[in-house]
Formats: C-alpha cells, structure tokens, sequence
C-alpha cells in the first residue's frame, strides 16, 4: 500500500477563499474583520507569529492591529489593554502572543479576554463550551485535524480515535472534538503502558508528540489515515513526529510536514476570526 498524501497546502487556499467570500458580503454592510495581537517583550518568536499574523489578515482581507509592550511593563498594563480592546466594537477577536515574561500570570491573561473575541479558544469558558459541544469556536490547531477530515471525506462517528497529545492546547480539545462526532477516543500520552498498541487499533491516528520518528510502520493500522501534528526543526529543517516512509507503507492518507496540518492551522485561527465577527456584527442585521 501507498498512502494517499494528504495536501494541507490546498486545503488551506480552499478554506482561504471561503473566507475572502464570507468578507466580501460583511464589507456590503460596513465591516471588516479585524484581529489584535497583543506582544509583551521580544521573544523571536512571538514577533515571527505576529508578522505572519498581520500578513495572513491581510492576505483574505482583515484588518489587523498591533499592540507591542515592553517586557517591563506590569500585569495590570496588560490587563488594561486587553479591557480596552474588550470593549472596542472594531476590534472582533483578540491574540495574546505567548510567551509572556514570568511576573505576568498568563491564567489571569486568559481569564481577561472576552470570550467571544478569544481567538485562540484559552478563556475558561470557552474551554468549558468545547467541552459541552456549544461552542462557538475551538482552538485552531484541533479544529484543523477535523477540518482535514472534512474534506478528505473521513467521517468520525464509529470510528476509533487515537491522539498522541494531551497538551490543554491540541490533545485535550481534539479528544472533546472527536467525541462530539461519535467516535471511540484513546488519547496516549506518557504514562500509557502500551503505546503501539493504542496507535494500532485506531482507524484515525493524530499524533503531536514532541519527539522526530516517534511513530513507526508497526504502530499503525493498515489503511489508518494518519495526521502529524508536530513540527520539529531538525538541521535546518521542519520535520513531524511520524517515521513518514514507513508509515505511508501502511496507512491510507498522511499529512506531510511541512505542507499538512500547519498551513489549516493558520486558516482556523481566521476562521475562528471571521465566526466571531459575525457573532459580533449580527444584531446589526448583519446576515450569516
């Protein structure tokens, strides 16, 4: 068997254009979706997120607003900007860039930010909605696995699901996901006495473990499809956690890395960003 390889990069401009037509009919009505990112010091990369940020916005039409703070400044400035851009009806969503310097309590950060201008999915309540499956948005990197299913026709319900991941930002929401589709979900982290086992009974396999070649052929099921999460830089380049040769020997459909669940993930965080708009915008009788 050779695996199908799963185009992210595609899936991406797809969605991408979804949105630009979503922003064309909003601009009819006087609105532009509009994101702030919010950066506290000089962390390298952080400022990289920002500036891919700011040139994805504005890629499908987004306005887009940068908040740079010094590393000085206190938890209480922060909490100040973050309740201004709270209450600023032009601004619909709101990124925190991490990470923060150590004096700053990134829960109370979290905690901060308007749920229905939480881009990333880290307040509380938002969490919470992920968890009963009312939420508005999820975050942007499990909402990109299921959008890839999505479109690659993989239907969850019935199926086993093993997530390699219990992180709160990708393993733990992924698992709420894929339960609310009505699949059997293991999640295999590092206290999991047989690893390969669970890898090998699942029909979907995610995995973002932080470790390059984690999964072999002999953890995957014939025909599973499987999702690589993770993106290590090993000399001079991007690489996943999947022994990717071995494992498109077995399984059915890969994503690659670079090029697979990386790109969908930036196009959710504008998906995510458009959804709150709408919710934002739609008393003003601003269609859906």
């Amino acid at each position: 068997m050779r695996s199908e390889i799963i185009d992210g990069k595609a899936i991406a401009e797809q969605v991408c254009g979804e949105i630009v037509a979503e922003v064309a009919k909003l601009a009819v009505h006087g609105v532009r979706p509009t994101v702030a990112t919010v950066l506290v010091g000089e962390d390298g990369g952080a400022e990289f997120y920002r500036r891919r940020i700011q040139e994805n916005t504005s890629a499908v039409g987004f306005g887009h607003v940068s908040h740079v703070l010094p590393a000085t400044a206190s938890e209480a400035e922060v909490l100040d900007l973050i309740a201004d851009l709270n209450g600023d009806a032009g601004v619909h969503g709101v990124l925190v860039l991490m990470p923060m310097p150590a004096h700053i309590s990134q829960a109370r950060v979290f905690d901060a930010i308007d749920p229905i201008k939480d881009l990333d999915c880290v307040n509380p309540a938002n969490i919470g909605h992920v968890l009963l499956g009312d939420h508005l948005f999820a975050p942007a990197t499990p909402s990109a696995c299921l959008e890839i299913l999505d479109r690659i026709g993989v239907r969850l319900q019935g199926k086993d699901v093993t997530i390699v991941n219990r992180s709160n930002i990708v393993g733990k929401p992924l698992a709420l996901l894929c339960l609310h589709r009505s699949a059997s979900v293991q999640v295999v982290h590092s206290f999991t006495r047989d690893v390969a086992a669970a890898c090998r009974r699942a029909d979907v396999l995610i995995s973002a473990a932080p470790v390059m070649n984690f999964i072999k052929p002999n953890m995957v099921k014939a025909g599973a499809v499987v999702l690589d999460v993770t993106t290590i830089r090993h000399e001079g380049r991007q690489v996943g956690s999947l022994d990717f040769a071995g494992v498109c020997r077995v399984a059915s459909r890969v994503t690659p890395v670079p090029g697979g669940v990386g790109p969908v993930t930036n196009v959710m965080l504008l998906k995510n960003a458009l959804t709150a708009c709408v919710a934002q915008t739609k008393p003003t009788g601003v269609p859906r």
